[in-house]
């Protein structure tokens, strides 16, 4: 593989040297390269190829198009005929592992249609971090990622998706989570770069006293078109939601923030926040909250506002020496340092690395 296409990917905050992750899997249009440390075979943890699973494992068709329906849209229905690669990750019960999991997706051939199917499964009691990088050197492709994530009882998940897509490209990923009673899963969305379209809302389920922490960060750049949020359902008892949804738009870019609560249950708690930040007067942000209970013993609450940045503060900033440059940065990353409560530490300084590029981005 070229130091370009690496480039792609570590600039995101891949470890190309498989450093501080327990095991690697990297797609590349279609070519597999995985690694796998050896204590967590031993740990009983299945981490391949999709393809290959699915032809050595005859129980695995209990999980594929489960949470997803394979008929949802076209994208689902593509992924249903025909797939170049996906990953299943298999956490037996009461398994810890400790250092994150990661799947690189690149794309490098022109007019690459890259059609990915990704299966996660983490049995009770069990805990795992998974992160994902996606990334193209193509200027024209299209990049259709279904995920599928089934959450065992008292099992705790944390995923991290990180885009640095390129103009012209079209990503429409489709996700799906099964929480189990008592679970937890943390979601963390990061697009970093231009792109002609990020089209996506994953729909999560949970169970009886599970939980969800869903962060959306998305920086809108050039003639970029976002719209990006969740679903989430309420189904069992006590369970708990809270979305976060944070965008900047600058240039031309245009970003919708979807996002939409679900109560089913009694005593279930939903909270949906979407905050965009205006940089440029070509740009557009548009929030869609919806909340619908159908339970009177529920409570969902949202809130949402879209603004520019304070000149109060902006100008405060400058009156203490910081150039205007300076102070935009700082206060473009006070507005995106959301969500990171919930991840391990090693996770939140990885974050906070990538956060603090879009605070540049942001100011240049």
């Amino acid at each position: 593989m070229g130091s370009g296409s690496l480039g792609e990917l570590k600039s995101l905050g891949a470890s190309l040297e498989e450093k501080g992750v327990s095991g690697s899997y990297l797609l590349r249009n279609s070519e597999v390269s995985l690694i796998l440390k050896s204590y967590l075979e031993r740990k009983g943890v299945l981490f391949l190829d999709i393809r290959e699973a699915k032809s050595r494992f005859n129980w695995l068709s209990r999980y594929v198009w489960k949470v997803l329906s394979a008929d949802m849209d076209e994208y689902t229905k593509l992924a249903s005929e025909e797939v170049e690669g996906g990953i299943l990750l298999y956490v037996p019960k009461g398994a810890k592992v400790s250092l994150p999991l990661q799947a690189c997706f690149l794309i490098s051939k022109p007019r690459w249609e890259q059609v990915v199917h990704n299966v996660v499964i983490v049995g009770e009691n069990a805990e795992v971090t998974l992160n994902t990088f996606c990334a193209s050197t193509s200027k024209s492709a299209l990049h259709v990622g279904v995920t599928e994530i089934y959450v065992g009882r008292g099992a705790r998940v944390n995923y991290v998706m990180v885009h640095g897509w390129r103009e012209g490209v079209e990503a429409r990923p489709r996700t799906g989570v099964n929480v189990d009673e008592g679970g937890s899963i943390s979601m963390y969305y990061i697009n970093l770069k231009p792109v002609s379209l990020i089209e996506m809302s994953p729909l999560i389920r949970l169970r009886r006293e599970s939980s969800a922490s869903l962060t959306s960060i998305l920086m809108g750049l050039g003639s970029s078109r976002l719209e990006v949020g969740s679903r989430v359902e309420l189904v069992g008892e006590r369970a708990r939601a809270n979305v976060i949804s944070r965008s900047i738009a600058k240039d031309e870019a245009r970003v919708k923030m979807l996002g939409k609560l679900t109560s089913e249950s009694r005593g279930s708690r939903g909270h949906l926040e979407c905050k965009g930040l205006q940089l440029s007067p070509r740009a557009v942000i548009e929030a869609v909250p919806v909340l619908v209970s159908r339970n009177e013993e529920s409570e969902l609450t949202h809130e949402a506002s879209i603004g520019r940045l304070s000149e109060e503060a902006l100008y405060y900033l400058m009156s203490k020496g910081f150039t205007e440059e300076e102070a935009i940065s700082m206060l473009v990353r006070g507005f995106i340092d959301v969500g990171l409560e919930d991840m391990p530490h090693t996770i939140k300084t990885q974050i906070s690395i990538i956060l603090n590029l879009i605070a540049k981005y942001g100011s240049g």
